[in-house]
């Protein structure tokens, strides 16, 4: 009497892709490099294959093996680095934008109207990143406190809390800086 051999897992599929951990070991690094040769900045890379992985960590069910796993992960990488591209594009089609709405129209020379605008990023960069995001949206994008609110949801109370804070603390910049340029010209 011949015993029937003991019921086996069904094998892996040979295209199976494996686990997302697995996946991120084996090509975290040709991630990157494919990242970098796509033209993602040095800078921004390792925020890249985050969100490359991301994106394969949500698709990884869709996977079907019509292709190899590092095709489909290069993919992936050309749209992230495609994003990402988009993105810079439209941050500095916005900030000259910005920049051109507070550089002041009285100064003529340019160099005057250069000074200006660095001097107003510095003092922006000197508060705090929710009261600068609420003082830039009422003080130089002239929007509403409700509009503001619903934009961050928050509380209309609390947009107004932090636009006093950022009121109070641009105030102190703006007074050291004087007080600073006083001192040059002495």
């Amino acid at each position: 009497m011949t015993v029937p051999p003991a019921a086996a897992s069904p094998p892996e599929e040979p295209d199976s892709p494996g686990d997302l951990a697995e996946i991120y070991r084996e090509h975290h690094d040709f991630m990157w490099r494919s990242l970098r040769r796509l033209g993602v900045d040095a800078a921004d890379v390792e925020d890249a294959v985050h969100d490359a992985f991301l994106v394969v960590a949500r698709r990884l069910p869709e996977f079907a093996g019509r292709s190899t796993l590092r095709t489909w992960l290069f993919a992936i990488a050309m749209r992230v680095a495609q994003s990402r591209r988009r993105d810079h594009q439209r941050e500095t089609h916005h900030m000259r934008q910005y920049e051109a709405s507070i550089t002041p129209r009285s100064p003529a020379d340019p160099q005057r109207r250069h000074e200006v605008s660095v001097t107003l990023h510095q003092l922006l960069a000197g508060l705090d990143e929710d009261q600068r995001a609420v003082f830039i949206m009422i003080e130089l994008e002239n929007m509403t406190a409700p509009e503001i609110a619903a934009a961050l949801e928050l509380k209309v109370a609390t947009v107004y809390s932090r636009l006093r804070l950022a009121r109070q603390a641009m105030q102190r910049a703006v007074t050291r800086y004087l007080a600073r340029s006083q001192e040059r010209t002495r």
